[in-house]
């Protein structure tokens, strides 16, 4: 009977970067996988981009994390599947050859899926925001990116072609898993139970060590043992089974408990778990335990049919923000912070500062809840206070440091402030995520190939 088993390399793009070296070694893996997104992940890229023109197009952590593991992939037949192109994965095919040729690598193919990226289009395309349901066209001016999550027929169609190396732009997480499997197994795309099998393996893995017992600890609750040395989840799918795991001999936990929190996140409804090639229904799911650090994960007949429209995620420039933090401690840390927020508060009323938004907490004590949380049960003897702010204008995003530094020597008595002398501007541009629903037939995805030779082959991707 047929096995592929894949490993998760990587949970987002500034995840961990041994575990793809070690799962290479002793995984036993037919495939690494790479989810190297986020959904800021565009809009900032395309931030980056605006503010320096020589910033690469695709994750900046590319090289770093191809380097160590490409030579020995293409030695052992391990095909690599990532979404680091973000905004050109051709660019980033080009510098994975770039690795290739350095190293002497040869034989290699490297596929580039292409055609959600549509900023330049999507205020002509008569679409609404999904969120307030107003015309995109009445935003144009504001776009900073707009992207399309695609599915995984591109992944397929560069698998068919012998591509050792897939990199997508923007496609859903699980399908950098869906697609191996959906090749390797011949699975029809019109079967919407098997695309959901796909999906929800994929779903499963697509945060890495979360369901390998990262973000899974809660000391005395949920103890984890080693998280320090959390091992990557790998899962072994045959025609009947579905097993996932991890890398022997190290750290965290496979259990039915961290299978089925990573089963629900980040998912509204259950029961319709919208994805481009399918409709999910994760109440379908079961788990068992079948080994120390082995789960065994059941889906009954889960998929509905895909919806006729993709989700684009579209970014907008709104303004600027920019944080301080002012430090106190000792006895009265927290009248002396009260104070400081007084001070501050009749500042920003003589520079005439027009915020946005303005926020002003305390780390430890109600930043996170804010006005829903408790007041402390005594005296705090050290309080930070954290200072944002969001304004239309960079200018104005200034204000908030030069009238927050002078309280070294104009503030109340032991202010102590973060990071006094860092050089520079802390202001930031803030980018704005809306969605809105796209025609499948307005997003022709396409395929580029490429190998170490230099031949370069393109082609559409059929969608029916």
């Amino acid at each position: 009977m047929k096995k592929i088993r894949l490993g998760s390399a990587t949970g987002w793009a500034r995840d961990r970067f041994e575990p793809a070296s070690l799962l290479v070694r002793d995984g036993r893996v037919d495939y690494l996988c790479f989810d190297s997104m986020s959904e800021v992940t565009m809009s900032a890229a395309q931030v980056q981009l605006m503010e320096d023109a020589r910033t690469p197009p695709y994750d900046p952590y590319l090289e770093p994390r191809m380097e160590p593991i490409l030579r020995e992939c293409k030695e052992k037949g391990i095909k690599i599947i990532t979404n680091q192109g973000w905004l050109d994965p051709e660019a980033a095919v080009d510098k994975v050859l770039e690795i290739a040729k350095r190293q002497g690598i040869k034989n290699l193919k490297v596929a580039a899926v292409c055609g959600g990226i549509i900023a330049d289009r999507v205020a002509e395309m008569g679409l609404d925001f999904t969120e307030t349901g107003s015309p995109i066209a009445d935003r144009r001016q504001d776009i900073v990116s707009a992207e399309v999550y695609l599915g995984a027929r591109g992944i397929v169609e560069a698998l068919k072609q012998g591509a050792d190396v897939v990199i997508t732009t923007r496609v859903a997480d699980a399908c950098v898993y869906l697609g191996p499997l959906a090749y390797e197994f011949n699975w029809d795309f019109k079967d919407h139970h098997l695309m959901a099998k796909g999906m929800i393996v994929g779903h499963l893995l697509e945060c890495g060590t979360q369901i390998s017992g990262g973000y899974f600890a809660d000391p005395g609750y949920k103890d984890v043992p080693n998280l320090h040395d959390v091992g990557n989840p790998i899962v072994e799918v045959t025609e009947d089974r579905i097993i996932i795991s991890k890398l022997p001999g190290t750290g965290g936990v496979v259990s039915e408990q961290t299978c089925k929190e990573q089963l629900i996140y980040e998912v509204q409804d259950p029961a319709r778990y919208y994805c481009p090639d399918v409709i999910a229904d994760l109440t379908k799911v079961s788990f068992k335990q079948i080994a120390r650090d082995e789960v065994e994960v059941f889906i009954h007949e889960a998929g509905l049919p895909r919806t006729p429209t993709l989700k684009a995620l579209v970014g907008l420039n709104e303004g600027f923000m920019t944080e301080e933090m002012v430090l106190f401690a000792g006895p009265g840390a927290l009248a002396r912070a009260e104070l400081t927020k007084e001070v501050l508060r009749e500042r920003f009323k003589r520079v005439n500062l027009v915020a946005e938004e303005l926020r002003m907490d305390y780390i430890g004590m109600n930043a996170v809840h804010r006005e829903s949380s408790s007041p402390p049960a005594q005296e705090p003897y050290e309080v930070v206070l954290r200072l944002a702010l969001k304004t239309k204008t960079r200018l104005e995003a200034d204000k908030l440091r030069r009238e927050v530094d002078p309280l070294a020597v104009n503030g109340a008595s032991g202010t102590g402030k973060w990071a006094t002398s860092s050089p520079g501007s802390r202001v930031r541009p803030v980018v704005g995520l809306y969605s809105a629903l796209v025609p499948r037939e307005l997003i022709p995805a396409t395929l580029v190939v490429k190998d170490i030779e230099g031949a370069r082959y393109e082609s559409s991707v059929p969608d029916a």
